[in-house]
């Protein structure tokens, strides 16, 4: 494994989950939604979907996605650990990430591979661990088999219902 220094510039394998701002479904961004009154009147109100508790509308939602991609980042330092087994370096970039050095590289096609490998590594976990399948870990599978045909029978009769909805919603919006 190559040894970096502070100032040399790496390519790190993110991955890891990511805070992503994504522009409410509501009021795309708008801040407020119109309410069309029975007798034809419109009020605006704030986008309550976009709102959390007493603060105001921000025209976006806070989701957290898997993201996997190389960046590049510049090693502002370097600390090193000497023991019975030998020499461990941990490395660390500007805004204090710690940049393992499994998972830095010279090249961006390195990272892109690297990050690859532990994508596909964490998508078997998902796949496989009990944990992530079972819906109740006490109890058999067979039992968490039942459980998930139910839950997807009624979470695609859910969408074909919400999906109906918003056709709707829809609808009436632009009658006003």
């Amino acid at each position: 494994m190559r040894v970096y220094n502070v100032g040399d510039s790496v390519w790190w394998a993110r991955c890891g989950t990511l805070e992503v701002k994504n522009t409410c479904l509501v009021c795309f961004g708008k801040l407020q939604v119109t309410l069309i009154l029975g007798d034809g009147s419109h009020i605006a109100l704030p986008c309550d979907y976009c709102s959390k508790g007493y603060y105001e509308p921000k025209g976006y939602t806070v989701d957290y996605e898997y993201v996997s991609e190389p960046e590049l980042r510049t090693i502002s330092a370097v600390n090193v650990a000497q023991d019975a087994n030998g020499e461990t370096r941990e490395y660390r970039s500007h805004d204090n990430y710690i940049l393992s050095a499994e998972d830095i590289f010279d090249t961006e096609a390195e990272a892109m591979e690297r990050c690859k490998v532990r994508t596909a590594a964490l998508a078997e976990e998902q796949r496989t661990r009990a944990e992530y399948i079972k819906a109740n870990v006490n109890k058999k599978f067979s039992w968490n088999a039942g459980y998930h045909l139910r839950e997807a029978k009624r979470k695609e009769s859910e969408a074909i219902r919400h999906r109906e909805k918003a056709a709707i919603c829809k609808a009436r919006g632009k009658e006003a």
